[in-house]
């Protein structure tokens, strides 16, 4: 407290200004990399949701859409169905793996690739079962084959329900993020009113102040010839005027009490 007051007022000024400036500055910047880091992370977790909807229910069309394939074909032969791709799906899937985040979604994702093993089993006798009768196709298609399809299927949807899921909780908590990077605006805010708080406390007590007592020092001894005997708490430009101030009223009194005698 003793060296502020040893300061000078330009450097008083200089440096509560730049305290104030410093604050907004460090402030600003929290706030810029909040956002950054929030418009980043809202940019991949929407991508990575909406890129397992979207998949998932491409999957589950690629499955209805052999399954219906091996239906139709009950009483064609089997060259009818061979041009069905299979592959397809496994393609799709393992390029969506790596979008799962969460450990529901990861758990679902393997129940469906154990899911679609089990499928692929089933599906590999078609070619023997289509040298069968079409009665004996029948019951291996919807006896045998379709209890594995509609597990198969399920899961495809528990998977699809679970990104929907992660979705709508990513949403919450990135409305949540929001809040949270809106922070260091509102904390900066709030500091800068109390900083101009404290500058104007600062401006009055070490500046305004000081020369009120000065000026009333002054009117006092002009309109009542009371002695000037101010006191400024500081040793700065303001304590130098107090002091030639009263040096200049001390010998005005000296020169009016020799013009008296």
């Amino acid at each position: 407290m003793a060296k502020f007051k040893g300061l000078g007022i330009k450097r008083k000024v200089m440096l509560g200004c730049l305290v104030l400036g410093l604050i907004l500055l460090f402030s600003g910047i929290i706030s810029v990399y909040e956002m950054r880091s929030m418009n980043k992370y809202v940019s991949d977790v929407i991508a990575d949701n909406i890129r397992s909807i979207d998949a998932s229910k491409e999957l589950l069309n690629v499955a209805e859409e052999h399954n219906l394939s091996l239906m139709s074909g009950i009483t064609e032969d089997y060259s009818a169905i061979d041009s069905v791709n299979v592959g397809e799906f496994r393609e799709i899937f393992g390029n969506l793996r790596d979008s799962f985040r969460t450990t529901a979604e990861k758990k679902a994702a393997d129940s469906v690739m154990f899911a679609y093993a089990a499928y692929m089993q089933v599906v590999s006798e078609a070619e023997e079962v289509w040298q069968f009768d079409e009665y004996f196709r029948r019951e291996w298609f919807f006896d045998r084959l379709q209890p594995v399809y509609l597990k198969f299927r399920g899961y495809l949807n528990t998977l699809t329900n679970e990104s929907e899921k992660n979705l709508i909780s990513n949403s919450q908590t990135l409305q949540d993020s929001y809040h949270r990077s809106s922070m260091p605006s509102l904390i900066s805010l709030a500091l800068s009113l109390v900083l101009v708080v404290l500058f104007n406390y600062y401006l009055n007590y070490y500046i305004i102040n000081p020369l009120l007592k000065v000026n009333r020092g002054i009117k006092d001894y002009r309109q009542f010839g009371r002695k000037y005997d101010e006191k400024v708490e500081s040793s700065d430009e303001i304590a130098d005027l107090n002091s030639n101030v009263k040096d200049l009223v001390d010998l005005n009194q000296s020169y009016k009490k020799q013009l008296q005698k």
